[in-house]
């Protein structure tokens, strides 16, 4: 018992020594471990995402697999040395007399250096070689296609955001304005100077803006998450996302024909369609030199023994030697195989093709379709803020002929709605317009992370 706790008593020394040793480093270590960025404009949030995004790390992972690939293509070109070695035994039924003493029981083995070059194999390698740099800039390509729709997946939500901080606001401004209404109903009902149906119709309005504010609350609360997601941070994680639909130009600067043109140049998944074609091509290439032939360059250096059961009779030996020689071979019939590989390459490469001019269609469309998005929303903005002006002027003017007597509440309810829907309105417009330009940006094949 006595050394039982003997032996506890040294294991929990030891655990505590443990402990202070390691606990200082420890608290070290976390307090000069500096604190993450709390706040973030759009551009800093879109450079996160940049940073953080498995997707974009993704890419970067395979356009260094496609360089690995390229000293894959580029090693053929290079001749192939091997060390060679075997061992056998020869063994007789029968001893028999023969003339030929390699017929004979004996132990045999050989050893030596090999190497081979291709000298020409159908510019088999010279098209791989070609294949896997196209490959290369189809994965690079990749990274920006990748880059592109990352930055404007996060200014899309990040514009919703304001948005909806926007709304938000618009939402709370209508229950005060709807709790204040409520008062003065029932004051005047308290009076007898008007029918406890007001109290009702205000009851009934305040109700449903409570319900929009709880609804813009939690259609806030999925988009943070969102952009927490883009940017790698965890959903419940405090982050400030701060800016004001105002703050960003209301400009593009791009003709349409200027915006054509660098789509075309820019754009990587034109790129990627246009590699493509080519890469098919180099594989029909490929598949052509088939019907070439062969020529590959031999050397041996090789060590060989035998050794005979028969020892008294024959002498085993030894013999060093090398050799050198070119070998020649030409498969002209493999029943067709080549010519129907060869002409599955080339109708696939003309499908590629066909592709590649319905993908420069659509990107023509799409930037076209933007810049009107664009013309429509710089309008509509135009529109809104002369219809929040009247709103609220009209509103005001119905509050006024309540508290005299003057008007209805019904009529002040219904100036109360059109007042918060054109102030939804207005941000909306705003927002729009700015989703536009970031749309735009993206089909010119442009990174404008802070929509400048």
């Amino acid at each position: 018992m006595y050394f039982r706790r003997s032996v506890w008593l040294v294991v929990i020394f030891f655990l505590a020594l443990c402990v202070g040793i390691s606990s200082p480093s420890l608290a070290a270590k976390n307090s000069s471990a500096p604190s993450p960025k709390r706040t973030y404009t759009l551009k800093e949030a879109v450079d996160q995402a940049m940073l953080t995004n498995p997707s974009i790390e993704s890419k970067i992972r395979m356009i260094e697999n496609a360089r690995m690939n390229v000293g894959v293509a580029q090693s053929n070109f290079w001749p192939r040395l091997s060390i060679v070695a075997s061992t056998s035994h020869l063994q007789n039924y029968e001893e028999v007399q023969t003339y030929n003493s390699d017929n004979l029981t004996s132990d045999n083995w050989s050893k030596g250096l090999r190497a081979q070059l291709n000298l020409f194999v159908g510019f088999a390698h010279l098209n791989n070689l070609e294949k896997s740099r196209l490959s290369v800039q189809v994965e690079e390509a990749k990274h920006r296609q990748a880059r592109l729709e990352l930055a404007c997946n996060v200014q899309l939500q990040f514009l919703q955001l304001l948005r909806l901080r926007q709304e938000l606001k618009s939402a709370q401004d209508s229950v005060s304005r709807l709790e204040t209404q409520l008062k003065s109903a029932e004051s005047f009902v308290a009076v007898g100077m008007a029918p406890y149906v007001n109290v009702l119709q205000n009851q009934t309005e305040l109700a449903k803006a409570q319900q929009q504010v709880i609804r813009v609350k939690n259609d806030l609360r999925n988009t943070q998450v969102q952009l927490n997601k883009f940017l790698g941070f965890a959903p419940e994680a405090p982050i400030q996302y701060v800016g004001n639909l105002k703050d960003y130009p209301s400009s593009i600067g791009y003709t349409e024909e200027n915006a054509v043109k660098t789509a075309v140049r820019n754009r990587p998944d034109l790129l990627i369609a246009q590699r493509s074609i080519e890469i098919a091509y180099k594989d029909m290439h490929i598949t052509l030199g088939r019907f070439l032939p062969r020529v590959d360059l031999n050397y041996d250096n090789i060590s060989s023994s035998k050794d005979y059961d028969d020892d008294k009779n024959y002498q085993g030996y030894t013999r060093n030697y090398w050799s050198l020689g070119l070998q020649f071979s030409w498969e002209f019939f493999a029943g067709g195989e080549s010519t129907f590989q060869t002409l599955a390459d080339r109708k696939r490469a003309q499908s590629l093709q066909k592709d590649f001019e319905d993908a420069m269609n659509s990107a023509q469309a799409e930037v076209i379709r933007s810049l009107l998005d664009i013309t429509a929303a710089k309008e509509l903005i135009s529109a809104s803020q002369t219809g929040v002006k009247a709103a609220r002027e009209s509103y005001d003017m119905a509050n006024t002929r309540y508290a005299t007597h003057t008007g209805t509440i019904t009529e002040l309810l219904d100036a109360q709605v059109r007042l918060t829907q054109a102030e939804d309105d207005a941000s909306r417009a705003l927002c729009d317009f700015q989703s536009a330009r970031a749309r735009f940006f993206y089909y010119i094949g442009r990174e404008n992370p802070g929509l400048k």
